[in-house]
């Protein structure tokens, strides 16, 4: 029988989901913010902390359009919502804190769902972050993307690699009143030293 300490790795856990939901009009988006923010704890070895999310950024009102088409007073071509996030115990030692994009669906689809582009701090849908007894600010940028198609593209002279959709008015007529989703999932796991 092996008497030896028993090593008990921190395990990968599943923070919390936040759906945010927006509408859309016309030919772009207008988005409405509808959070949803559940109750987490996170398991440390027997021990519970709570991971404190807190939305800081101003509500929005307004409409999202594409880069350049921003006409009129409340035209916007970026929605930034910022969290911040905590542990609500004292950690010993630096923490990853996950945070990652997931399911965007356009009305109850996600076949345009490319044309949502999600930042998360520097980075396309993911990004890792160190937690340690601080909160952690967590910024996410949207932009909508123009459906362009390879006919509108030779037209207009684009670069062949901004078509995005086989029929840009197809694309324009699924999506325009729809509701645009996606969840944020935040995530804490062990920080791999290498010794």
């Amino acid at each position: 029988m092996n008497t030896g300490k028993k090593i008990v790795p921190i395990a990968i856990i599943i923070m919390l989901v936040v759906a945010l939901g927006f509408t859309s009009t016309a030919a772009f988006a207008y988005w409405q913010d509808v959070s949803r923010v559940g109750n987490v704890v996170i398991r440390f070895d027997g021990e519970d902390a709570n991971l404190i999310v807190q939305e800081v950024s101003s509500p929005f009102s307004g409409r999202l359009v594409p880069e350049g088409y921003v006409y009129f007073e409340n035209d916007v071509d970026q929605v930034t919502f910022e969290y911040d996030v905590s542990i609500d115990q004292t950690l010993v030692q630096t923490m990853n804190l996950n945070v990652e994009t997931l399911n965007i669906k356009i009305g109850d689809s996600d076949e345009y769902a490319h044309l949502v582009d999600i930042q998360v701090g520097p980075a396309k849908g993911s990004f890792e972050y160190e937690i340690f007894n601080s909160v952690v600010t967590v910024t996410i940028v949207i932009r909508l993307i123009e459906p362009i198609d390879a006919v509108e593209a030779a037209e207009k002279g684009f670069d062949p690699s901004l078509v995005n959709v086989d029929d840009s008015e197809a694309a324009y007529e699924i999506i325009k009143g729809e509701t645009i989703t996606f969840d944020i999932l935040f995530s804490v796991t062990p920080r791999v030293t290498t010794e």
